[in-house]
């Protein structure tokens, strides 16, 4: 089969070449336009298997967020420094037995 496309292209003139690139061009834009379609239809199939839009499933990180969280306690000698009472405790409140002293009234 090359050899017949070969043989064709070398009995073409400049301007058939010319209008075959653009054939060629033409083609392969209408495929690209037909696999976008076909794409796009089997994505919304799938996100519609889980009652997502597709961009809802494109940008699913799949980890819930948590929300900062309110301080419950504050360091007396900065009240700047707070903790949620998620994670590590903070260096302020460490060494402390009795950590309620430190938190803050509702």
């Amino acid at each position: 089969m090359s050899n017949n496309i070969e043989d064709l292209i070398s009995s073409y003139s400049i301007e058939q070449l010319k209008a075959l690139i653009e054939q060629a061009e033409d083609a392969i834009e209408q495929k690209k336009v037909n696999e976008i379609e076909s794409l796009r239809d089997q994505m919304i199939k799938m996100a519609n298997q889980f009652d997502m839009t597709p961009e809802e499933v494109i940008n699913y990180s799949g980890r819930r967020k948590r929300s900062p969280g309110k301080p419950k306690y504050r360091n007396p000698n900065d009240p700047t420094q707070t903790w949620t009472g998620r994670g590590k405790r903070p260096g302020w409140l460490k060494n402390v037995d009795d950590i309620e002293v430190f938190r803050i009234p509702e």
